[in-house]
């Protein structure tokens, strides 16, 4: 009996070992095949796809760059904070992993929030496929906010702006609460403007890179 028990111990601790490690092998596989990561921490926590002061994982690479100038642009205006998945991104745009070479996709994680930041290299051919996709994403935004008026000044003020191999979708504005009483107008204003701000530099850094 005392031989079975170590027998089996055994077997399910080879099977637990299989896998587990088959596991986030492939799991970081597919991290890697469009977005580099850059481990931070001490190992102690579990991988999160969410980039926020702190944790243990940041996107490194060119994507990466164009989001930090933009936040340097912005400051505490940029609000995005937390990171879409490729699947994630499939699953509310309908862009697949084999339209692009490379993106970056962050949107505000609060029930209320929907500042938003997708900044994706088209693969040759696909550009037109994804611009559709995006145009249609925010018009189905536009109807799920309809009557949310800060959040549909948002969209409404949204650009999807292609420049060179990049097409990006700018959702943003931060803090528009004290403009809901001027109107509309005021709100979407204000909101394209931070929206251009963005892109104005991400042009830029594309564009010089």
């Amino acid at each position: 009996m005392k031989n079975y028990l170590i027998l089996g111990t055994i077997t399910l601790f080879c099977s637990s070992m299989l896998f587990f490690g088959c596991g986030r092998d492939e799991s970081e596989n597919h991290m890697e095949h469009n977005q580099a990561y850059i481990n931070e921490g001490n190992g102690e926590e579990d991988a999160v796809n969410t980039l926020q002061v702190g944790t243990k994982y940041k996107i490194i690479g060119p994507m990466d760059d164009l989001k930090s100038a933009v936040v340097e642009i912005l400051g505490e205006n940029y609000w995005p904070d937390t990171l879409l998945s490729s699947e994630e991104l499939a699953e509310r745009t309908g862009i697949s992993e084999n339209m692009y070479d490379d993106f970056l996709a962050e949107y505000q994680r609060t029930e209320a929030g929907i500042d938003m930041m997708i900044l994706i290299k088209s693969k040759e051919g696909e550009m037109d496929n994804i611009e559709k996709y995006l145009n249609d994403y925010r018009e189905t935004l536009l109807k799920i906010y309809e009557q949310q008026p800060q959040n549909k000044a948002k969209v409404f003020a949204s650009r999807i702006e292609i420049i060179d191999s990049y097409i990006c979708y700018i959702q943003l504005g931060a803090d528009i609460s004290s403009l809901e009483s001027k109107g509309n107008d005021e709100m979407v204003s204000y909101c394209q403007e931070e929206n251009e701000r963005a892109l104005d530099i991400i042009e830029k850094r594309i564009l010089a890179s």
